[in-house]
């Protein structure tokens, strides 16, 4: 059977539809994500947080590779074969770095408490919970916004040893041992578990006995909390300024370590619900900036094929589909993530 050859403008016209098939079920998952997300969002607490520095760059990034491109199909339809191959250059290089970026962006969140799964309240690490701290014979007691000692926030000072205290307590929590080395404990600071006072001898914690393996567990998180002044939250940073909670659209209030909504303190099924509730938010953030990503990988591909051929000059005026496509691709990529970028922002 005689092979059937096909027109150069039929092969065109099949590689151009065929991307945007495929564009369009691209659109349909993410449309899908952002749906998901809308309605999860009317149904549980939903914590807020400010899209990180490294997406910003990653924004800037994906914008002047899409404008490299548009430089690089320019060039090519006028003769210039150095701005072509420098356009396409920048467009790979500005291509690749917005990948960077985002990882950037990823490790800024992780960094600021917002896990692809964790909960929304530190209750382990919690001030009160299990552990609580005097300091020099005087109880310190913490109001969700500050550490307070004698009636008054506490002293810059204080707050530095409170700080290199939680850092000690979590080498010695995590150590397979568990020795302590504390420098500042007895004269000074003193821990209660469960309103126990605990001792401290040849660089074991007691409390009778020494505290046993689960104690230690607790210990960690709550000096993990200490160390890097986490509060009460999984969410690194100060509540109404850093991070926001919402439950039906409206914002909580949070004074005095008590959620208020509407200005009437939460229910108790409330309670219960946002202490054991997983941070829903950031998990919706890395699914949707992680699936972008992977779309991106083939972005980056068809990127480097263009860069490529546009070095071995095989492109011409009259034959540049290859380049046409890879445009059309990441182009879209540049519009879905701006597209994402302002949903995470304004809807968030």
């Amino acid at each position: 059977m005689a092979k059937i050859e096909h027109s150069p403008e039929i092969n065109k016209k099949v590689k151009k539809n065929l991307l945007w098939i495929f564009i369009f079920a691209v659109i349909m998952i993410f449309a899908g994500l952002t749906s998901g997300y809308l309605v999860s969002q009317g149904t549980y607490f939903w914590v807020n947080v400010k899209m990180p520095v490294g997406f910003q760059l990653s924004t800037t990034m994906i914008i002047i590779s899409s404008i490299a491109l548009i430089a690089a199909v320019y060039a090519l339809k006028n003769g210039k074969a150095s701005l072509l191959k420098t356009s396409l250059g920048i467009a790979l290089l500005a291509g690749i770095l917005f990948g960077y970026y985002q990882f950037v962006g990823f490790k800024q969140l992780f960094q600021s408490g917002n896990a692809v799964t964790g909960k929304i309240m530190t209750l382990e690490g919690r001030y009160g919970e299990y552990f609580s701290l005097s300091y020099e014979g005087k109880a310190i007691t913490y109001n969700a916004e500050h550490f307070v000692w004698k009636g008054e926030e506490i002293s810059e000072d204080l707050h530095k040893n409170i700080n290199q205290l939680g850092e000690e307590l979590m080498k010695g929590a995590k150590a397979p041992d568990h020795k302590y080395e504390l420098s500042n404990y007895g004269d000074g600071f003193i821990l209660f578990y469960l309103n126990q006072p605990i001792t401290y001898s040849n660089n074991t914690l007691y409390i009778g006995d020494p505290i046993d393996k689960e104690t230690n567990r607790l210990l960690w998180y709550f000096a993990e909390n200490l160390a890097t002044d986490r509060g009460d939250f999984i969410m690194d940073g100060e509540y109404g300024k850093d991070f926001w909670i919402y439950y039906g659209g409206e914002k909580l209030e949070y004074e005095n370590r008590t959620f208020y909504l509407n200005g009437q303190e939460l229910t108790p099924k409330q309670k219960n619900d946002i202490y054991n509730q997983d941070n829903i938010a950031s998990s919706y953030i890395y699914a949707l900036t992680g699936m972008h990503l992977l779309h991106w990988i083939g972005g980056v591909i068809a990127l480097l094929v263009v860069f490529i051929r546009g070095l071995a000059n095989k492109y011409t005026k009259e034959n540049y589909l290859g380049l046409t496509l890879g445009s059309i691709y990441w182009h879209f990529l540049g519009i879905l993530w701006i597209y994402l970028y302002a949903f995470l922002i304004f809807i968030h």
